[in-house]
């Protein structure tokens, strides 16, 4: 067994001493952390940073030990030199400033995503970081993450809600998609030999979770949702708002509720989403849309609140549940719906009227992957169809 040694390599004289052997001396630095000495016979000596991880133990040469010669602070340092150096979590780089963070990996690679693929690409992971990743393992060292700290991260986006029971897969299939993010800009720092990242086994084997991710199942016609406007009216005026604002633009209720006054411009029949999920977008309305929103807009401020509660306060996250649930179940519409199926409807009603999908995309604040995997099924009806009507002609078919 090593010997674990305290004060024994704090000096030369101290450390010339020692026996000469293979294994190193060692003396604890920082948490799960030792700094080794190897004695070698002619000196100089070697130091060696242990790490102790979930696989056993990481080692690393950090440099040479000022036994014969004078310390650089480089590649020969003194036992204060090396116990930083170890303890910081810095010895794969000694030419380094700092050791490589999460946020600074996930930087980088937004950066080269956006150089590859445009910023639109970007948008969405770097949002999902800046609220998922950064708070909680930004300021971690890429070198010192663990399997099971990942894990814990992972589970703390699930959440859970009484009032609403898909939340919890709603919650876990958008922790996968923050999970895709972490491990690509981790394998991209991994794969890059300057940031000496001797390992990726702590967030390869973290795992997503399954069968979460399901196509959008429930949406409405147009009829449906006049009917389920009409339900609404009779009990909750503003809700009813709510929903037909919901179904004519496609927006998230979070976006719905940030709007003020203000952001409906009439003139040029746009909709200014500030607040987006995927960061701030114009909606380009409808005739229909322009004429909805003129009405409950008129007479009031700029800055109140473009769709309130009957209170006249913005409506909450979850409050919309209840409500919309009522008026489903007098509309006679599936108990499985939710207010987010009105965004569903809308798009799906878009993609078969042949509304191209990148504008369909652009309106909506979401992305060409997310609509080709979540609105398969429509698409593959609509394809047929378009196809049919936009395709080169050479003769007429009887």
């Amino acid at each position: 067994m090593a010997r674990r040694a305290t004060t024994v390599l704090d000096s030369r004289t101290a450390r010339l001493e020692l026996k000469p052997r293979k294994q190193p001396y060692y003396v604890q630095v920082a948490p799960r952390v030792t700094l080794g000495y190897v004695r070698h016979d002619p000196p100089p000596g070697t130091w060696i940073m242990r790490e102790k991880t979930e696989d056993g133990y990481r080692r690393e040469k950090i440099g040479t030990a000022d036994d014969v010669g004078f310390a650089d602070g480089k590649s020969v340092l003194a036992y204060i030199q090396a116990r930083e150096r170890a303890a910081n979590g810095d010895a794969s780089d000694p030419g380094s400033a700092e050791p490589l963070s999460v946020k600074r990996a996930v930087e980088r690679y937004l950066a080269a995503l956006e150089a590859r693929k445009g910023s639109a690409a970007a948008t969405d992971a770097r949002q999902r970081a800046e609220k998922h990743i950064d708070p909680t393992l930004g300021k971690k060292r890429v070198t010192r993450l663990t399997k099971r700290e990942l894990e814990e991260w992972l589970g703390g986006m699930v959440r859970e809600d009484p009032d609403d029971p898909d939340a919890h897969r709603r919650s876990r299939d958008s922790a996968n998609r923050v999970l895709t993010i972490l491990k690509a800009a981790l394998n991209h720092a991994f794969a890059d030999d300057a940031n000496r990242i001797s390992t990726d086994s702590a967030w390869r084997r973290v795992k997503a979770f399954k069968g979460v991710a399901t196509e959008r199942e429930d949406h409405f016609d147009a009829t449906q949702v006049r009917t389920l406007i009409a339900k609404a009216v009779s009990f909750d005026r503003p809700f009813a708002n709510l929903i037909e604002a919901a179904y004519l633009t496609g927006a998230r209720l979070g976006e719905l509720a940030a709007l003020d006054v203000r952001d409906f411009d009439a003139a040029n029949a746009v909709l200014m989403i500030r607040k987006g999920k995927t960061g701030a977008r114009p909606v380009t309305l409808t005739g229909e849309s322009v004429a909805f929103f003129t009405r409950i807009a008129k007479g009031r401020l700029p800055g109140a609140a473009l769709l309130p509660r009957g209170d006249g306060d913005r409506w909450g996250k979850s409050e919309q549940h209840r409500p919309f649930k009522r008026a489903a179940k007098a509309a006679s519409l599936p108990s499985s719906a939710s207010f987010y199926t009105l965004r569903h409807s809308h798009i799906s009603r878009a993609i078969e009227a042949g509304m191209p999908l990148s504008l369909v995309a652009e309106n909506c604040g979401t992305s060409l992957t997310m609509i080709e995997r979540n609105y398969a099924k429509v698409l593959a009806a609509t394809r047929r169809k378009t196809i049919e009507r936009t395709a080169p002609r050479l003769r007429r078919v009887k």
